[in-house]
């Protein structure tokens, strides 16, 4: 089983999950139509997930959304309790250590608090209230690729069960692009391999949510292949960061028409003209060096440029000989394990 394969198996768990749907959220009954917020907590890929989500949340289930980090939400003392207001911790692993802790003390107090996570027999699952599902079976691979997806249409679909909004058609017709995408990525790599390889810096940029799926393209590219990254929001990007950039770094813009298409159009020629080697990905783009698809729909489009990244961060690992089985400095566990033992 390939990295590549994981990514391939993406769409049909996606449509699993479509397919579950309401079902793996029945455990929230009591709370559908009346829940007015949803505070994620979670790390990693699972806060780039719920990132995500929150666009999808609060504009069209008009629900108010929170994305907090563990570490940061133990922290608050502030936590407002609340019938209205549903606490979700997100863990593929289902044993982060943190997030145990905090499910077990926000419970004890009484809050509204349910779990999204990769084992429903975890140690998180087993102690939650109300356990979800995300999906994603087993993965192969510890750097969380199906996860990721899975999760954000989890999320997706969380806040569609508490609001009532529907509309598993777009979210289906977005899911079965997937397939064709791995293909025009695979291409596309091969096409651009040469600048690709030669350069061990990237950075990311995008607006709205294509924010944090530049934040997890950032994350993948920096744990498998591995490159230096970093990411910005958009217009951050060069309020500063400009000074340090080079012909020797990689530059990808996420787009989408409707997202500050001028000022994604004009950060994108500065970096083509005056810097270098920069790509931008989705549905707005300048060359013909541009990764293009299009990107009609009003959401769930995310998926297809993630998809784009995780194609890209394989084959690089891939290429750089990288052996995705194996971690790296794997004795920092000797100093530190967030997951319970």
């Amino acid at each position: 089983m390939s990295f590549l394969d994981c990514i391939k198996r993406i769409p049909q768990l996606n449509k699993e999950i479509v397919a579950n749907y309401p079902k793996q959220f029945e455990c929230l009954s009591e709370c559908k139509g009346k829940i007015e917020k949803i505070v994620f907590v979670a790390s990693g890929s699972s806060y780039n997930s719920a990132s995500v989500a929150k666009y999808f949340i609060e504009n069209q289930c008009e629900l108010d959304v929170d994305v907090i980090y563990p570490n940061v939400f133990s922290q608050q003392k502030t936590h407002k309790k609340s019938d209205t207001i549903l606490y979700v911790f997100i863990s593929q692993t289902g044993a982060t250590r943190q997030v145990y802790d905090d499910v077990m003390d926000l419970q004890e107090k009484g809050y509204m608090v349910a779990s999204i996570v990769g084992e429903l027999e975890s140690p998180i699952a087993k102690v939650s209230k109300n356990p979800i599902d995300m999906g994603c079976k087993h993965e192969e691979y510890k750097y969380r690729t199906i996860g990721v997806s899975t999760s954000i249409v989890t999320c997706w679909l969380l806040g569609c069960y508490l609001s009532g909004f529907q509309d598993m058609d777009t979210l289906l017709a977005v899911n079965s692009q997937l397939d064709g995408i791995v293909e025009q990525a695979l291409v596309w790599y091969e096409n651009h391999k040469f600048d690709l390889m030669k350069r061990n810096v990237a950075l990311f940029t995008g607006s709205y949510s294509l924010w944090p799926i530049s934040v997890e393209a950032d994350i993948k590219f920096m744990e498998m292949i591995p490159y230096m990254t970093k990411t910005y929001e958009l217009e951050e990007f060069v309020h500063g960061p400009q000074n340090e950039f080079n012909n020797n770094e990689l530059f990808f813009v996420a787009s989408k028409k409707g997202f500050e298409d001028n000022k994604t159009e004009a950060i994108s020629k500065f970096l083509k003209n005056e810097i270098g080697c920069c790509y931008m990905v989705g549905d707005i783009t300048l060359d013909e060096n541009d990764f293009k698809f299009e990107c009609d729909e009003p959401y769930f489009y995310e998926l297809k440029h993630l998809c784009f990244y995780q194609v890209i961060a394989y084959m690089l690992a891939n290429d750089h000989g990288r052996d995705l089985k194996q971690g790296l400095n794997t004795q920092l566990t000797n100093y530190f394990n967030k997951t319970m033992q």
